[in-house]
């Protein structure tokens, strides 16, 4: 096996190794890293190259984590942004850390990979606790010219300390099913516990002096977040949105790509579940969208321009052939956010879509469809829909309601009827109960309470007001009060349930005797 090569770029430099001849292909397999501002760190990539082509021979004694994590990356099936993703945390925290370990070593080392998560829950980066300065520029520079700033340690977010041990563990799986290693210590470790995520959608009235400024300062931007706020539908979604996917006489769209750009890529791929969705549009937003083709149609006829024939809605090309970035309606959305005063991101009128459906009565499997959510729902309640107190309200007393009703058509059918503590009353305002009446003594406080029982304002299984409310209501003391009630409890009137006291159903007492 040859030294390898650093190769000298207009850029930098880039280590390149030969790796010998692939298995399947036949073909010549060269190792190429990424370029270095300074030879020493290509030569660092040379030397890893060259300990992965030597192990590529007996990759089950000699491999490191390193080069698991390169045939890893070539063999996983990753979709773009999953890929750049991936490949950014390998390269700036995982490969840093535990790259040069072998894995014959580290299937027993756990308490390794809880170190590490141990670390990022400190800092975001591999340093040591002690102060230094992070430079922004290479060799040779002016700090001060260049902006470096001391090192400030900042804890990484759990959801991407399990992304990382996600990625740690995937790849470790495979290393198992090929042979390389006989257990997966990943499976073992203990990354930190996510914190349920709490959906934050923007307020109504900031959602509409949203689209009223959008209105008054860009049509193309009002268009998408109307259907990003009506449709629940994602950035890249609209982003890749054709003419040819929306049915105007039908009064309906299909969502069946995302647009994505990563890396200088520009591709069209499926949804985020891989599934398409047909969502439904109201009157006023199938005029809008008439409208706003209309004016991008009369827009490129003085130039003998025509829509192209699969013309997306939302793009810079006079013939709408070429879909915007979706980073532009986020800057643009930011811009309009900022200046009345909203903070939550763009991706959060998804939260409002999904609260606002669910708070209008809108079942959940509907919802979810319309979200593109391929989970039944479950993600929808656990993050996208926001409690509401007035549906909360609503919900408290409905089933208050339909308890009562419940109660009094089981009073006649005792086999059918509720345990009782499930059909137990609230409590009736204090005024309703005593009708305004007076008293001083505890004989006269007795006696309004059976009033109240005599007349229907207070029924079998009602609470009785509370001691304290008795006392202020008729202005005696509570013991006053207490010796009321210890009278009507003799005669069979209240008992006492669950620490309260309750009105009982008298079917005969002495003093009702003529």
């Amino acid at each position: 096996m040859g030294k390898g090569s650093i190769e000298t770029l207009k850029t930098g430099f880039r280590a390149r190794v030969y790796a010998g001849k692939d298995p399947i292909t036949g073909r010549q397999v060269y190792l190429i890293g990424e370029v270095h501002r300074t030879r020493a760190a290509a030569d660092k990539d040379r030397l890893r190259f060259l300990d992965q082509a030597d192990a590529e021979s007996i990759p089950e004694t000699g491999a490191t984590l390193s080069v698991l994590l390169d045939r890893w990356m070539q063999t996983v099936d990753h979709e773009l942004s999953t890929q750049e993703t991936t490949a950014g945390y390998i390269r700036r925290t995982i490969r840093p850390a535990l790259g040069d370990f072998t894995l014959r070593k580290l299937q027993h080392r756990v308490d390794l990979l809880d170190r590490l998560y141990t670390h990022l829950r400190r800092c975001n980066v591999l340093c040591d606790g002690r102060p230094y300065v992070e430079h922004q520029a290479a060799e040779g520079h002016e700090c001060e010219a260049a902006k470096c700033r001391p090192h400030q340690c900042k804890p990484m977010a759990p959801s991407t300390i399990r992304r990382i041990h996600a990625i740690i563990s995937s790849a470790l799986g495979y290393a198992v099913a090929w042979g390389w290693i006989e257990r997966n210590p990943a499976e073992y470790a203990h990354p930190p516990k996510l914190e349920r995520r709490r959906a934050r959608p923007p307020e109504a009235e900031q959602v509409a002096r949203l689209l009223n400024l959008a209105f008054e300062v860009d049509l193309e931007m009002a268009i998408f977040l109307w259907l990003a706020t009506t449709t629940g539908a994602r950035r890249g979604e609209l982003v890749a949105l054709r003419w040819t996917a929306v049915n105007l006489d039908r009064a309906f769209v299909d969502i069946a790509h995302n647009y994505v750009v990563r890396d200088g890529q520009r591709r069209l791929k499926g949804t985020k579940t891989d599934t398409e969705r047909r969502l439904s549009l109201d009157d006023l937003t199938v005029q809008m969208l008439r409208d706003f083709r209309q004016q991008r149609e009369t827009g490129v006829a003085p130039g003998g321009l025509t829509l192209a024939a699969d013309a997306f809605l939302f793009s810079a090309d006079p013939t709408c052939g070429r879909p915007w970035h979706p980073d532009h309606f986020t800057h643009l959305y930011r811009d309009l956010a900022t200046t009345i005063g909203i903070d939550e991101p763009l991706k959060n009128l998804r939260h409002f879509n999904a609260t606002q459906l669910l708070a209008a009565g809108v079942d959940l499997r509907t919802t979810a469809g319309r979200l593109g959510h391929g989970d039944g729902g479950a993600t929808t309640l656990k993050v996208y829909a926001s409690w509401t107190r007035p549906v909360d309200q609503l919900a408290a007393e409905n089933l208050s309601r339909d308890l009562m009703r419940l109660r009094k058509g089981s009073a006649g059918n005792p086999a059918h009827s509720l345990p009782a503590r499930a059909l137990c009353r609230v409590s009736k305002p204090i005024n309703e109960v005593l009708g305004g009446g007076t008293a001083s003594t505890y004989l006269e406080i007795a006696d309004a309470l059976d009033l109240a029982r005599q007349t229907g304002r207070l029924e079998p299984g009602d609470l009785v007001p509370t001691i304290t409310e008795l006392a202020e209501y008729f202005g005696v003391a509570r013991s006053t009060v207490q010796r009321a009630l210890a009278a009507l409890a003799g005669q069979g009137v209240v008992a006492r349930s669950g620490g309260r006291w309750r009105c009982k159903e008298v079917r005969f007492r002495a003093s009702d005797n003529p």
